[in-house]
């Protein structure tokens, strides 16, 4: 099924990452371009000189890179990597998949706590929270989350279990980008401390879903469903 149409324009060789947010990418021709790389994470796997990427021309005076960095190719598919996709993404597997149920409203970026969640969703069982994770890393067929320390996705996390001990359902959805991958797990050895609250949040009533998304340098599709673990 497919989800959001996101079309490359190019392929090219990654050669590396300056910064977390940039990165070198050399075209067929030998021209070599910075495009802007939008996952805060490590990509220990795929940020590797090399590898095959694919990038989306940008048209924007304001902006320092032409291009986004789309996916990276790992094994015998594309990984997709741009995080500034996850929330449409999230948007419309929720109205087409309905992985948490039927809803009454619909809501993006509400306000919980101290700052905001990805969505909001008024249901017949009452007011749900979301916040939306993007899982780029695997090791054989587990996917990881995160790939790197990351105090937001703690703090997120945290909001969600100060609403479910307030008797507010609160739900975590993995979008998970790596083909492999048979189930989900928090990567405990990257930050203990997002495992054990995602432990503690699961037996407050936290609601998980981790749905496997393939991308073909055109579009995002849905593949299947795989069970959260801790």
């Amino acid at each position: 099924m497919k989800i959001f149409e996101i079309p490359a324009d190019a392929t090219g060789i990654f050669l590396e990452r300056p910064n977390r947010f940039l990165a070198r990418v050399a075209f067929p021709g030998g021209k070599i371009v910075e495009a802007h790389l939008h996952d805060p994470g490590r990509l220990p796997d795929l940020a590797v000189p090399g590898r095959p990427v694919l990038l989306r021309a940008v048209s924007n005076p304001r902006r320092k890179t032409a291009w986004d960095l789309l996916a990276f190719r790992w094994q015998n598919y594309w990984c997709f990597c741009h995080s500034g996709y996850h929330r449409k993404l999230a948007a419309n597997l929720l109205f087409r998949l309905r992985p948490f149920g039927d809803f009454e409203e619909f809501q993006p970026e509400p306000r919980a706590g101290e700052g905001r969640l990805d969505f909001y969703l008024k249901t017949a069982e009452g007011d749900l929270y979301l916040e939306v994770k993007g899982v780029t890393w695997a090791r054989g067929a587990t996917g990881l989350f995160p790939d790197a320390p990351t105090l937001r996705g703690l703090r997120h996390l945290e909001t969600l279990r100060d609403l479910l001990r307030s008797g507010i359902r609160a739900g975590l959805l993995f979008l998970v980008f790596r083909q492999e991958a048979e189930e989900m797990r928090p990567a405990e050895e990257i930050q203990p401390a997002f495992a054990e609250s995602l432990r503690a949040a699961l037996t407050e009533g936290l609601e998980t879903r981790a749905l496997v998304l393939s991308y073909d340098g055109r579009g995002i599709f849905f593949v299947r469903s795989i069970p959260v673990r801790v």
